[in-house]
């Protein structure tokens, strides 16, 4: 009797354990259906119309991008517009008059002018190594310059002043990489405001000279040291005469440069300083003489 009660119990745990099972397995079921279909519809976007899109988001991040219509023609107007500028430059260049005798003493040499780019003075002579800012530097002036050059050295150093030739003589195409140069590192306007265009630079012609010797050599406070200072004072009495001088930027196109000075001789040296205009301005009122364009 015992035995067929213990049988039974047995028989009822199992059919617990049976019933329990099946509930788990049907359970695990339909939570994964569920699940699934909450999954596919995560994926169901809709776009700014309301309508039903399936592409997966991933889609959306590594799909190829698309050619940037905006930025093509961008480009292409600014192809445009420097193809436009050189050919401005070219057509400017070509409309300038050109110098016909570079040894001419007064010879007007503005960014209006240009020399030829085969003119070299034939009078060029090394400066003396006592003169130059660096001995073991040639510089090369002008016959008819250099000895009023001199003149001017010494009577500086009589008054306490020692002056140094930075820049002398510079042909066409040193004065072309010259610019070229400033030209890439602060732009062609900005260049254009400190450094002469080849054949327009008066370095050309063999009469002008950079001046330093100081510690703020080729800026505008040179024009404050013992040099700068002797040279406004003095300059003109052998003949040298200030090119760019200051708050004349509209007239000659360059900024002031209390260094540069261009031999014209004493007489014409005099008078421009007592006249008190810019050097440009004086020497368009002196016989000039161009030739057509090549």
């Amino acid at each position: 009797m015992r035995k067929r009660i213990k049988k039974k119990r047995i028989l009822r745990v199992l059919l617990i354990f049976l019933v329990v099972a099946i509930l788990i397995f049907v359970s695990i079921f339909i939570v994964n259906n569920i699940w699934q279909d909450e999954y596919e519809n995560d994926i169901v976007n809709e776009d700014n119309d309301g309508k039903e899109q399936t592409q997966p988001i991933y889609d959306e991040v590594f799909k190829e991008p698309e050619q940037d219509d905006v930025e093509t023609e961008k480009l292409t107007e600014n192809k445009i517009d420097i193809e436009e500028h050189d050919e401005k430059i070219s057509q400017d260049i070509a409309d300038l008059k050109v110098i016909s005798d570079g040894d001419y003493i007064l010879a007007l040499v503005t960014k209006e002018t240009k020399l030829k780019s085969d003119y070299e003075p034939a009078d060029l002579i090394e400066i003396p190594g006592y003169l130059s800012i660096n001995p073991d530097r040639s510089f090369m002036l002008r016959q008819v310059a250099l000895e009023p050059l001199k003149a001017l050295w010494h009577n500086a150093k009589k008054d306490g002043v020692i002056l140094r030739v930075r820049s002398a003589y510079r042909s066409y195409q040193t004065q072309e990489q010259l610019f070229n140069d400033y030209a890439g590192r602060h732009g062609e306007e900005e260049a254009n405001r400190f450094s002469a265009r080849p054949g327009q630079s008066e370095h050309q012609l063999g009469t002008t000279v950079d001046f330093g010797g100081t510690e703020v050599d080729l800026t505008a406070n040179f024009a404050d040291t013992s040099q700068g200072k002797w040279l406004s004072k003095n300059a003109h009495y052998f003949g040298f005469a200030l090119s760019y001088p200051e708050g004349k930027e509209h007239i000659t196109g360059y900024i002031y440069e209390p260094w540069h000075y261009r031999f014209i001789g004493v007489d014409e040296a005099v008078k421009l300083k007592e006249s008190g205009l810019v050097l440009s301005e004086y020497l368009k009122g002196k016989n000039q003489s161009f030739i057509n364009n090549d």
